[in-house]
């Protein structure tokens, strides 16, 4: 499978990224909204991801807004949404409404999780 990865704090997207490579997965890490951006653009008209896994709370921008301008664009992604506790709520009224909404993921998570949430349903 083809993954972006979304996420801030460098350890945790170092965990993430060795954890799916190890299960055969062929990952793009980012930082920020805008390196994600960025590696959406570049490909454009060639082989899309297949699933995007983005923290809710990025340094430049909010990782739901993310995947409200992106789902449209790669309309095949599985898409998983990482979140504090505290987010939650929030995270729950932003995409109230939503016809295909994300699976969302409580941060701490563990990656047996965020693996069985991979390979589940596509988003409803």
């Amino acid at each position: 499978m083809n993954i972006l990865v979304v996420e801030d704090d460098a350890d945790l997207r170092v965990e993430i990224v060795e954890y799916l490579e190890r299960r055969l997965h062929r990952v793009t890490a980012c930082g920020t909204v805008e390196a994600a951006r960025g590696a959406l653009a570049a490909i454009a008209g060639q082989a899309l991801f297949e699933a995007a896994v983005c923290d809710v709370s990025l340094p430049d921008g909010d990782g739901v807004d993310f995947y409200l301008e992106s789902a449209a664009r790669v309309p095949d992604c599985r898409w998983i949404l990482m979140s504090g506790g505290h987010d939650l709520d929030r995270l729950d009224r932003q995409l109230d409404g939503i016809a295909r909404r994300p699976v969302v993921l409580e941060k701490p998570l563990p990656l047996r999780s965020l693996c069985d949430a991979l390979e589940g349903p596509r988003a409803r």
